[in-house]
């Protein structure tokens, strides 16, 4: 089996849970077979001491 594996960036107003959920939902759209998923790492954006955008670089595993 080939897997090949690409870098994302998912995004989510409610959690980092969801901004990993968003990279894999968006990549299942053109990657066929998604099999495993890296965190690499995990931000956020913030306006006036508040967390308003929760962000995840994530490395998604899939094959042919």
């Amino acid at each position: 089996m080939h897997v090949k594996v690409s870098e994302l960036v998912g995004d989510s107003p409610d959690s980092w849970k969801g901004a990993v959920q968003s990279a894999i939902t968006e990549a299942s759209r053109s990657m066929k077979n998604i099999v495993a998923v890296e965190i690499v790492n995990f931000t956020a954006n913030v306006e006036n001491g508040r967390l308003v955008e929760y962000k995840a670089n994530v490395k998604i595993a899939h094959t042919d």
